[in-house]
Parts: C-alpha cells; sequence; structure tokens
C-alpha cells in the first residue's frame, strides 16, 4: 500500500512539474510580444485631454501616428494634429503613454484599435466635458495654419 502512494506522489510531482514548464513558455510569448511593441503606422486611440489654465476636460477617439514605439503625431476631427515638435514623443510601445505639450496640456492616450477601426469623435458623454465656448482654446489645436508659427 505504500508503494502504491509512493508511485502515487511521483507521478503528481513531475505531472506539475510539466503544467509549470508549459506556463512559463506562454509567459514568454507574451513579454516577447510586450518588448516588440507596435509596428510604425497609424492607430485608432481614447485621448484624455487636460488644460489646467482653463479646467478644460475632454475625452477623444482620433487617429495617432505611432514611430519606433513612440507616439509622434495625434489627428485632429477639424484635420488639424499635435505633432513632435509641441512634446518629447513619448514611449507607447504598451498601448499607453502620457506627456505634456509645450503649452502645459495634459494627454493620456491609449491605444484600442488599428487604424480604419476607428468611429472618429469629438467628446465622448457630455459630463466628462467642462468645455465652454469662451474656454476653447485654438493655440491647444494645431493645424495647417498655425505649423509654421513659431511656439
Amino acid at each position: 500500500m505504500k508503494l502504491i502512494y509512493i508511485i502515487l506522489l511521483i507521478f503528481l510531482t513531475f505531472s506539475c512539474k510539466n503544467n509549470n514548464r508549459n506556463y512559463d513558455d506562454s509567459r514568454s510569448y507574451n513579454s516577447n510580444f510586450d518588448e516588440d511593441g507596435y509596428s510604425d503606422g497609424t492607430y485608432c486611440a481614447e485621448i484624455e485631454y487636460y488644460y489646467s489654465k482653463t479646467g478644460t476636460r475632454s475625452t477623444y477617439t482620433l487617429e495617432v501616428e505611432i514611430e519606433n514605439n513612440e507616439l509622434t503625431i495625434i489627428h485632429w476631427p477639424n484635420g488639424g494634429w499635435l505633432d513632435d515638435s509641441h512634446f518629447y514623443p513619448p514611449d507607447i510601445s504598451d498601448g499607453f503613454a502620457e506627456f505634456e505639450s509645450d503649452k502645459g496640456v495634459e494627454y493620456s492616450v491609449e491605444i484600442i484599435g488599428e487604424e480604419g477601426d476607428c468611429n472618429l469623435s469629438n467628446y465622448i458623454p457630455e459630463d466628462n466635458i467642462t468645455v465652454d465656448e469662451e474656454d476653447y482654446d485654438e493655440d491647444n489645436i494645431w493645424d495647417d495654419e498655425d505649423e509654421n508659427e513659431d511656439y
């Protein structure tokens, strides 16, 4: 009877070790994906914008461009953009980045899909927005006309 318990114990010990190896292999695969990050290109992102001078806080669904796992451009729905001449490109290899522009605007960016998967919007439910007409500041959304201005 003791022999059966010993054999059963040995069998269970080796079974558990094999399961751990499979788990480690899959974990290794996932960490390689995280290291690779995103390929260069355009992605859909949810962007939270906060401008402390006016108290303006908005959430947008917009297209962004990534190069070498760094966020380089945010495309606004009015045809304008915010590019890396106005902020230091943050690492976004894990799908999330936070940064502050040269105008003091804080951004949180989360990749939510591929280019073309984006249902572009200029806001998310009104209870998340505190923008009044007089608070809207064109200086914080750069477009083609602003490109040549000195910031």
